[in-house]
């Protein structure tokens, strides 16, 4: 009588099983970090992860399990190749999952959840980013691995549905699979206790790894995208929203600020968003060659804060740091729902009221990650993308390098008439990591070429900054460089070192040159740049003026669930869905701790307020 309970019992733990070896070759693909963890976090993360793998192996075994019951009755429902053909259909999906989880994971330090969704909607620009790797390599691992688990599974499963053959005491039968799927609802749900299966669930030490290592990947991205559909409430709700605002108050308050006397208005803007640009790179040599030396050079020319931190880790959360001044959300980005980015100020905004010239050059698709509709939002009276160049000129996978645009934006501002704001997002330095010159840093490894890449647009910036110097308008134009976002590489010991970006307040209208070691956010770029042009900034509550002698010096960023804090000399990364210290140089105090948490706290509620 429990022959169909038995046939369910086997389908569930043959996908248990099936989840068990996908976290191991997850262990073994970061084997650098896995071996830094140690033999016993790594049999940690295996017993933890379990009971998200069983709950998995429900999800992925239910129709079965309805079937099974109903087969007592429907002998067409026997056949052993309605399960074979079921298994063969869910495999591809959830093996595809685990593979991208991999290569999601080296990238982001994160396991696979709804994020890469939105920039799915640009399969062009996706290609762009993953063309670098060894597709064809990759696809062959696919199948081989998807023929060598179906076929396993399809031995196993043709066994268990001998069990689907005895009708002794069919209505037995009926009533036990009912009951067996009441009581798959304990590993559905994780367990006992009182909370619903979560990650945290799964979570069980102090490395960080570990704990991520532990979660069921195609569990965490089926449970992010439903979770996503409700964002009715704050899910990072740490104390009182009184309390939390107090100490934004006092963290963003803004004395007034008279303008240097040395500055006469109008002051132009010159904007250049570096893609990828990180802190690392400045000063510093590879393989013998110096990586970025016409940046080293406008260092020493500009007022160059060496110690700012990027808002997020992707383009479409760094261009709204830097043109609204609005810090980034660690499960979402705001450009992706128009009606939300559209209340947002933007300094293009400010200055086309004032009356200025107002560009915004890229050599890509501004439709990637739903960008363009933010910045159309933001008054720009002139865009120029890939469509406004020739075919020949596209010689980027993402469309035309930056030397190419360069010599366009360059050839339009000598035409400029002032007082101008033009702003040009950089796309050379993206993976997949091409120049259309011979490489300066040899090597095929991702170190190498990133750096190689970023030593093709360090020579194409500072080309450009040479030639403007010529023009008549320098002479009172503000330039700031600045980068995207960071980057993993070069490879560092902390992860807080990625968020790290140069930023440098140059041209003709700065006077004095000096390096600034206090920490700083990229959301401050916003009310300085203003600053500079004497135009109001009331309406960025999130961005202040690094010129300020009182700037409190910190920095907050976020990455996929969880914040970064910098303050003073300290900095640390706290994960939002084991609630916990993941990261710090040295172990901050409760006033940082609070502060970081207020400032995720109330810049989400923010978001969903809008």
């Amino acid at each position: 009588m429990f022959s169909r309970v038995l046939f369910c019992a086997l389908y569930w733990l043959m996908w248990t099983a099936f989840f068990g070896v996908a976290r191991v070759g997850f262990l073994l693909a970061n084997w650098d970090e896995a071996v830094q963890s140690g033999i016993k976090q790594s049999l940690g993360a295996m017993l933890n992860g379990a009971r998200m793998d069983m709950s998995m192996a429900v999800y992925v075994s239910a129709p079965v399990f309805f079937l099974a019951m109903i087969s007592t009755w429907l002998t067409v429902l026997r056949t052993r190749n309605i399960y074979v053909i079921y298994t063969l259909c869910v495999l591809f999906p959830v093996l595809l999952l685990l593979f991208a989880d991999i290569g999601l994971y080296q990238s982001w330090h994160a396991r696979i959840d709804g994020t890469f969704l939105r920039y799915m909607s640009n399969p062009s620009e996706v290609w762009a980013s993953i063309s670098h790797l060894p597709i064809l390599w990759i696809v062959v691992g696919f199948l081989l691995t998807y023929l060598l688990f179906f076929m396993w599974m399809r031995k196993l499963v043709r066994q268990f549905t001998l069990h689907l053959h005895n009708m002794h005491q069919p209505w037995f039968q009926f009533v036990f699979v009912l009951i067996w799927m009441g009581i798959m609802i304990i590993p559905l749900r994780g367990g006992f206790q009182l909370a619903p299966l979560n990650q945290s669930t799964v979570f069980f030490s102090d490395n960080h790894f570990s704990n991520l290592a532990a979660i069921n990947a195609p569990w965490n991205f089926v449970h992010d995208v439903l979770q996503r559909e409700d964002e009715s409430k704050n899910p990072f709700t740490y104390m009182e929203d009184a309390r939390a605002n107090s100490i934004i108050d006092s963290l963003y308050a803004r004395p007034l600020l008279n303008r240097p006397d040395t500055l006469q208005p109008p002051v132009n803007v010159l904007l250049i968003v570096w893609e990828s640009l990180t802190e690392k790179v400045v000063d510093l040599k590879f393989k013998g060659v110096e990586v970025t030396p016409g940046l080293n050079r406008l260092t020493r020319e500009s007022v160059y804060f060496s110690n700012a931190y990027a808002t997020g880790d992707r383009t479409d959360k760094g261009i709204v740091g830097i043109l609204s001044g609005y810090p980034a959300q660690p499960t979402t980005s705001i450009v992706k729902i128009p009606s939300k980015a559209s209340t947002l100020p933007m300094i293009s905004k400010d200055f086309n009221q004032a009356g200025y010239q107002t560009a915004y050059y890229y050599g890509g698709e501004p439709e990637f990650a739903n960008m363009k509709a933010y910045l159309m939002q933001g008054a720009f009276r002139h865009f120029v993308t890939i469509n406004d160049f020739e075919k020949k000129d596209h010689n980027s996978k993402w469309g035309a390098h930056d030397g190419v645009v360069m010599h366009r934006l360059l050839s339009d501002m000598k035409k400029v008439p002032s007082p101008f704001f033009y702003t040009w997002l950089t796309l050379s330095s993206h993976e997949p990591y091409e120049t259309p010159v011979p490489a300066r840093i040899p090597g095929n490894d991702h170190e190498s070429r990133m750096l190689d890449v970023m030593h093709y647009t360090d020579s194409i910036v500072y080309d450009f900054i040479t030639a403007c110097k010529q023009l008549p308008w320098w002479k009172n134009t503000l330039v700031v460089i600045t980068g995207d976002h960071g980057h993993p590489l070069p490879k560092r010991t902390l992860r807080s070192d990625n968020f790290r970006i140069p930023i440098l307040f140059t041209g003709g209208a700065v006077e004095q040159f000096i390096r600034r070691e206090e920490v700083v956010s990229q959301n401050d770029i916003a009310t300085s740049i203003l600053w500079y042009a004497s135009l109001s900034s009331s309406s960025y509550r999130w961005s202040r003026n690094v010129f300020q002698h009182n700037h409190p010096g910190n920095a907050f960023f976020t990455f996929n669930n969880g914040f970064g804090f910098a303050s003073g000399d300290r900095v640390f990364m706290f994960d939002n869905l084991g609630k916990r210290l993941i990261e710090y140089d040295t172990v901050p105090g409760e006033q940082a701790l609070v502060a970081g948490k207020a400032l995720q706290q109330i810049s989400f509620k923010d978001y969903l307020d809008r």
